[in-house]
């Protein structure tokens, strides 16, 4: 059975997405990032459900490094809040 993928949607300072890349690379099976729009810092993770609470406290754990990470929880399409 395959696993279900979640796409989690950031926005980072567009200077730090190759970091954040290489971070969740190295994280072998966390996930992987596309970028949506460089200059804007806006990213997508794409995860494994089971993976999705390490990913977040990945996120969480580049905050203190003083990375601001802000999460997208608006379905940019409609404006609707995401479950």
């Amino acid at each position: 059975m395959k696993p279900e993928i979640k796409a989690l949607k950031f926005t980072v300072p567009h200077e730090d997405i190759y970091y954040i890349s290489w971070i969740i690379d190295a994280a072998e099976g966390i996930g992987f990032l596309q970028t949506d729009d460089a200059k804007a810092g806006k990213i997508t993770v794409f995860t494994p459900s089971g993976q999705e609470q390490y990913l977040l406290s990945l996120m969480e754990s580049l905050r203190a490094e003083g990375i601001p990470i802000t999460e997208n929880t608006e379905d940019e399409e409609t404006g609707e809040l995401k479950e």
